[in-house]
């Protein structure tokens, strides 16, 4: 009996319907798709996290946990159709329009809002530092700067922008 014999017949074990949801675990993420670990024991990689494989840009991409439970089932009926279809527990959010880019991360605990090659975060934290070496010119004392009380207040509001944005 070949492989693929095998594995139908483990996947209709699980239901007299042979296209019903499967719950399965994550073993790992593998950019847009996933490999899952069946409850038999089985292992199955190429699991689609979008609903069809295109190279298309535009993109709402939900990417589970590594060992947490999703729900799978198969487009086609067969195994090379298999999506997952609801998440339990989720590591990241990324959504991708044109050149507008929206990604929240929970591994690292960020936030990524970006248009092309501009970064929020980056423009925030460019912004602060302009604002902290900013020369302050007044009519009768001449050139100035910030005090020091301000440019360290503002390095802690940098500092917890960073925490947050990437």
């Amino acid at each position: 009996m070949d492989n693929n014999t095998k594995i139908k017949r483990l996947l209709q074990g699980f239901s007299p319907e042979p296209n019903l949801p499967i719950t399965a675990t994550v073993v790992s993420i593998e950019k847009d798709t996933c490999t899952v670990k069946l409850a038999s024991g089985l292992v199955l990689s190429d699991v689609r996290l979008k609903a069809t494989v295109t190279d298309d840009e535009d993109s709402f991409l939900i990417i589970p946990k590594v060992d947490s439970e999703v729900v799978l089932m198969s487009q086609t009926g067969t195994l090379n159709g298999l999506m997952v279809i609801k998440v339990n527990a989720v590591e990241r959010f990324q959504y991708k329009k044109g050149k507008l880019e929206f990604i929240i991360d929970g591994k690292t605990e960020t936030v990524t809002l970006k248009k092309d090659k501009d970064n929020f975060g980056t423009l925030i934290s460019n912004l602060i530092t302009e604002i902290s070496n900013a020369i302050i010119f007044t009519p009768t004392a001449g050139p100035g700067s910030i005090s020091s009380t301000t440019k360290k207040n503002l390095t802690e509001l940098d500092n917890k922008f960073k925490t947050i944005l990437k």
